[in-house]
């Protein structure tokens, strides 16, 4: 997917995160309620880890850092460089949504126990 921040050079080919980052920041997500000051942070914060391979965000670190917290460092360092919170909520829901998509299912985890099973009774 790609997510377009001026501020950022336009056009960003974005990438997924790990599956626990995603999980992670989607379950935030889902339970943030009408605080839009956290939204801002999730969004930003997707963004950072959604375009880490470029460098234009701090790198998140899971082992020093919360999805909020780390969303806050981003926010501030992409409204400092101008980028509008309605780019930032826009672009961050894509990411999110991106995000989602990656976590596996129940039925796509009982399928592949299944699958994983019926294989190791075929060896």
């Amino acid at each position: 997917m790609i997510i377009n921040i001026p501020k950022f050079g336009g056009e960003i080919e974005i990438r997924s995160p790990n599956l626990a980052t995603c999980f992670e920041f989607v379950s935030l997500w889902s339970t943030h309620g009408d605080n839009t000051a956290e939204l801002a942070r999730l969004c930003a914060g997707a963004i950072g880890v959604s375009i880490d391979h470029l460098a234009k965000l701090p790198r998140y670190n899971a082992a020093k850092h919360r999805p909020s917290s780390y969303g806050h460092i981003c926010l501030d360092r992409m409204l400092s460089r101008g980028c509008s919170p309605s780019v930032i909520y826009q672009e961050g829901i894509k990411c999110l949504s991106v995000m989602t998509q990656q976590i596996p299912s129940q039925k796509e985890v009982d399928e592949k126990v299944n699958f994983t099973t019926a294989e190791e009774m075929d060896t």
